[in-house]
């Protein structure tokens, strides 16, 4: 079975990720993997035992790694204006301590120094920011349109909190 995470830059599917990772031992045969990072890991035929937890923030564009009719099920991650806000703050600061942001290696674009904490990153971050956040409900509408196109079964997964204190609520799309 292979089942999709994806939703909006910034809204914690890694943390949804490694949630389900904690949980798995139930699932016997579980590959949890990002597909931003872990690519070279995921070999070229799945497997029909196994059951692939596959992250890719292009998941329901034409950017994605696989195609949606790929996919058993979907996993939309789904913060709320304000958690969604709360995680950009975290991720801003990392930019600002690692001194690299908006990396993607699907567009091929990393920006920054590359020099922690450096302050001439701080103009780049917050102007990414401001270019990706007004846009979610936009990004959020298009995603869910493709979905609901794919008739592939979707859940909406709502975060709450960020890091050790996160937990997650389903909801049938």
């Amino acid at each position: 079975m292979k089942i999709l995470i994806t939703g909006l830059g910034v809204t914690g599917k890694s943390s949804l990720l490694k949630w389900l990772d904690k949980i798995h031992p139930p699932i016997p045969d579980a590959i949890f993997l990002d597909l931003d990072h872990d690519r070279a890991e995921l070999s070229r035929e799945f497997s029909p035992w196994d059951y692939y937890f596959l992250e890719d923030v292009h998941g329901p564009t034409a950017m994605a790694v696989y195609p949606l009719p790929v996919y058993d099920l979907v996993l939309y991650v789904l913060p709320g204006w304000f958690t969604h806000l709360r995680y950009w703050l975290s991720r801003m600061r990392i930019w600002f301590e690692n001194g690299k942001y908006a990396w993607d290696p699907d567009l091929n674009c990393n920006f920054g120094t590359g020099q922690p904490q450096d302050w001439r990153n701080l103009p780049g971050i917050i102007k990414y920011f401001w270019q990706h956040f007004p846009k979610r409900g936009q990004t959020i509408s298009e995603d869910l349109i493709a979905l609901k196109a794919s008739r592939i079964k979707t859940f909406l997964v709502i975060p709450k909190g960020i890091g050790a204190k996160i937990s997650f609520t389903f909801k049938k799309f």
